[in-house]
């Protein structure tokens, strides 16, 4: 192994277990009874190699047991850089000890190499959800003034409540990403890290300035966290987003190093709620970015340095061993402690030990890879318009907005032929000019830059077919570009499609013809109210052929990609509502309990 492959950083992490008492065969022992297994595991901040290397049983690491790992890995010539744990009460007690803290120092020296150090870093994607459940449970507050003591809320539950409802409430969303869900998650929704950073991204702030003009500090809050977030997540050497590419390589270091800055002040003069100190993901979160600035700078004395994955200095891959360790063996997801040595050791002796396919900070499924050498993730198949249009549009994972894929071949799209009216027909019987003139649709300006979005990513999937529907924001005249396609340019870094004036004024017409054809159809809601979607059979046959008849100009199957687009969005919005009028239902029958019993 090249010597620069071998400096690492020590993860340990509890991993919660079955508290029956079991009798080992192989040893010859009772164990148990056993809460929790605490694992460590060795990997290399250059390389993709990692390595587990101790197992105990309600076992907290204590500093003589972390100088123990250091020495034996300095004697295996293995150079410690770096420890790497959560911010839970055992931990920070370790902090406290090696007198780690924010305000303080964030390394300590190497036992065996005085010289050198040992830099701290906390479990930057679980600070990111601690942060999260903060901001919605108690609010963000930040002085009034610089050096004031007086606190103003900045960011809380109810300005991102408010954005969800006007950004997406309605069938073309400003802010696709974001559900109901992100506010009111619960259990095991709040582990989930890409709720927590598609919340408090840059998307996030760039709605918040686009829709509340008095929220311009909510937006900085939101904008400060995701630019930092994205540093301490990065995990390639050129990536989508500047800010996400490796630590320190070429000319992002300046904004990488001023992002982290940012958010480590931040950090220190938020509080929340009614706390008047630092919060453990706080200090973690500052503690991270002081001693990956500190640790960028010792390795530059390495030879052949050159940047930094900061990626690699989080639990992501110990949370994948677990994950391994729970899922490989069965249905048995809660090992007893002989279980557990067992799965360990076959996950370790293996011909060819997978590791899981997702983990806590990345949001796309990813291939499995081996435990000492990672692989590359696969290149995705091209997909037809018809089978990838909504999973592109609403649901992309990550914080910030997409650059748009290559474009893809059209596939032919085979539609049931149902019994049907001929197409003018139809267009009679819905009243609309089948001349194709202007129909206004009234939309609220969130709605329209959705609506605008929806008619980019379109143009962009039916770049081939008709390059006149739009351009890439590198390529547009902005003079050209219409209003509505504002939104689509503060997002874009480039790659996104804007579509011409030409395009969207027709997907406008398109629009209500869309819900004309569907006006009135549908099961009854709650409120009496039909569903506005048709259940008859061939009901996107039937739209493809009213929109060919009234623009016979397009290629059909741009006006068949637009019809299934179209289905689709009304489809989950249909769901939205029907899962709002079932907790709606809900509350209304908890309420009627409530006083039923208070009247007894």
């Amino acid at each position: 192994m090249d010597p620069l492959e071998k400096n690492c950083a020590i993860l340990f992490d509890e991993m919660a277990i079955d508290s029956r008492i079991v009798y080992d065969n192989s040893c010859d022992i009772v164990r148990g009874p056993h809460k929790q297994a605490q694992v460590v595991m060795v990997r290399s901040i250059t390389s993709k190699w990692k390595q587990p290397i101790m197992l105990s049983f309600d076992t907290p690491v204590t500093p003589t047991i972390l100088f123990d790992l250091v020495r034996a890995l300095e004697r295996l010539g293995y150079p410690v850089r770096a420890v790497v744990s959560d911010m839970g009460p055992k931990n920070m007690g370790l902090w406290k000890t090696l007198n780690i803290a924010a305000d303080k120092e964030t390394g300590i020296q190497n036992p065996c190499h005085p010289e050198r150090h040992i830099w701290f870093f906390a479990d930057v994607p679980h600070v990111l959800k601690n942060i999260r459940n903060h901001v919605l449970d108690d609010g963000l507050y930040l002085p009034k003034e610089p050096g004031s003591t007086e606190k103003v809320i900045v960011l809380d539950k109810l300005i991102l409540q408010e954005l969800i409802k006007v950004a997406s409430g309605s069938e073309f969303k400003m802010c696709f990403k974001l559900t109901d869900k992100h506010i009111t998650a619960k259990h095991a929704d709040r582990q989930n890290v890409r709720l927590a950073a598609q919340l408090l991204s840059n998307s996030t702030a760039a709605a918040i300035r686009e829709l509340f003009e008095d929220e311009e500090a909510a937006a900085e809050v939101c904008a400060t966290i995701d630019a930092g977030f994205d540093v301490l997540n990065s995990r390639c050497l050129v990536a989508d987003k500047p800010l996400r590419c490796a630590f320190g390589a070429d000319e992002h270091w300046e904004d990488q190093k001023l992002a982290l800055q940012r958010l480590a002040h931040l950090m220190l003069a938020a509080r929340f709620g009614d706390n008047d100190n630092l919060l453990p993901c706080q200090k973690g979160m500052v503690v991270s970015i002081q001693s990956a600035l500190s640790l960028f700078e010792e390795m530059l004395s390495v030879a052949g340095f050159r940047f930094l994955f900061l990626a690699r200095l989080n639990q992501d891959d110990l949370e994948s061993f677990f994950s391994c360790v729970r899922t490989r063996f069965g249905s048995n997801v809660n090992p007893s402690p002989v279980e557990l040595i067992q799965r360990v050791r076959l996950l370790l002796i293996g011909a060819d030990p997978a590791a899981a396919r997702g983990t806590a900070v990345q949001p796309e499924s990813c291939a499995p890879s081996a435990f000492l050498q990672a692989r590359r993730h696969p290149a995705e198949d091209a997909e037809s318009v018809s089978a990838s249009l909504v999973v592109r549009v609403c649901e992309t994972a990550e914080g910030a907005a997409e650059e748009e894929e290559p474009e893809t071949e059209l596939e032919p799209v085979h539609l049931v032929q149902a019994p049907e009216p001929p197409p003018q027909a139809i267009v009679e019987e819905l009243e609309l000019d089948p001349a194709g003139d202007p129909t206004e649709v009234l939309e609220s300006q969130a709605q329209r830059y959705g609506m605008a979005y929806a008619a980019g990513f379109l143009a962009s999937k039916c770049a081939r077919l008709d390059p006149s529907l739009g351009a890439r924001t590198a390529d547009a005249i902005v003079e050209e570009v219409p209003d509505d396609a504002r939104w689509i340019r503060l997002l874009s870094r480039g790659g996104l499609t804007v579509p011409t004036r030409q395009w969207l004024g027709v997907f406008q017409e398109m629009e209500a013809t869309f819900r004309a054809f569907h006006q009135g159809r549908g099961l009854r809601r709650r409120n009496n109210e039909p569903d506005n979607l048709s259940r008859e059979a061939g009901v996107v046959h039937s739209l493809v052929a009213i929109l060919c008849e009234r623009w016979p100009q397009l290629d059909s199957r741009v006006v068949t990609a637009y019809a299934q687009l179209r289905t689709r969005f009304r489809l989950r919005y249909v769901a939205q509502l029907r899962r709002r009028d079932h907790a709606e239902a809900l509350e209304e029958a908890a309420a009627r309990r409530s006083a039923a019993g208070g009247a007894r």
